[in-house]
């Protein structure tokens, strides 16, 4: 196993996931709006950890993720959180159920996609507290969707070896201990938590639609690039599982399926609502953790990895096992 103590070998399986997530990002897409979930052959390879360490892993992975991405003050945040304990905590009992069954029981292709699914259920379960019960209306192709991500990402994580002595030294720091840069990013963490907070409690559309685009300047200001594809995916999410659930004045129909003047602006709002704590949301990329942290760690070593990965040549395949020292 790696040469690394507890908290760095966390750190490092944490680090690991994060630059899947990045590999996946550079990958184009063959389906819009789908995602692999590369992130999770992170935490297949970490199955044969203790359950405290598995656990560890896959929330760090939902916290840092969710730092580095700018959904950490978002209700995303929380649905990414308890996607990644949940399914983290069931495929650790089918691992081990596994191998007290003498590895007869599942494959780490069985262990993966009843993960995948556990998660997609989660997912639409916390979605379906604010967006409602028409939510629901998307659990089957999540499933199918989740399906097909735990096979790829079982796949993968075969196809990986870590190996046996890993050497990650920092050559400096990236967190500084200043006290006085601590409080700044506290007060700018409550600053942007509050801004976020105050948006649920606002029902005018043309004030949601101000804020939504305020939001975006403040996003621009902090330089962080905008992206739009992102809040189109988040709409259509939003509107397939809200406008079926008929309230109000039927404004026209299709077939069996009315829709309704109370479903369009209930789906506007939340829209509106969502998009603009996701804009706000993203000024939390400047934010660090306090130095010594297992969070600060990861990021240390996610910053090794995807420079070492940026930076080799070759396809990404190859590009990978270069970052993972396995050539």
């Amino acid at each position: 196993m790696m040469q690394l103590h507890s908290k760095s070998k966390t750190a490092y399986f944490c680090a690991l996931a994060l630059l899947f997530s990045y590999v996946e990002i550079i990958i184009p897409r063959v389906v819009p709006f789908f995602r692999f979930g590369l992130a999770n052959i992170a935490v297949l390879l970490a199955l044969n950890l203790s359950f405290s360490s598995f656990i560890l892993i896959s929330l760090i992975k939902a916290i840092a993720g969710s730092l580095m991405s700018g959904i950490l003050f978002t209700p995303f945040f929380l649905i990414s959180l308890a996607q990644s304990f949940f399914s983290a905590f069931i495929m650790y009992l089918l691992y081990m159920f596994n191998r007290f069954a003498k590895q007869k029981l599942f494959s780490v292709y069985g262990i993966s996609v009843i993960g995948s699914a556990v998660s997609a259920v989660v997912q639409i379960y916390c979605s379906s507290l604010y967006l409602g019960e028409g939510t629901f209306i998307l659990l089957g192709p999540m499933l199918i969707f989740n399906t097909v991500s735990g096979i790829i990402t079982a796949f993968f994580s075969t196809k990986i070896f870590l190996p046996e002595e890993i050497n990650l030294q920092m050559d400096t720091c990236i967190f500084e201990n200043d006290s006085s840069k601590t409080r700044l990013h506290l007060f700018i963490a409550l600053l942007i938590f509050f801004a976020c907070a105050s948006v649920f409690f606002i029902n005018k559309l043309f004030l949601l639609t101000g804020i939504f685009i305020a939001a975006l300047m403040i996003q621009k200001l902090c330089k962080r690039r905008i992206y739009l594809l992102p809040h189109i995916s988040l709409w259509l999410f939003i509107f397939i599982s809200t406008v079926f659930v008929p309230d109000g004045k039927i404004i026209f129909k299709i077939w069996n399926v009315s829709f309704t003047q109370g479903a369009l602006i209930t789906a506007l709002q939340k829209s509106l609502r969502l998009s603009a704590v996701s804009a706000f949301s993203q000024c939390a990329v400047c934010l660090r953790p306090p130095e010594g942290t297992i969070l600060a760690l990861t990021l240390q070593y996610y910053r090794k990895l995807s420079d070492t990965f940026r930076s080799a040549q070759g396809n990404i395949f190859r590009r990978i096992k270069i970052t993972l020292g396995q050539q």
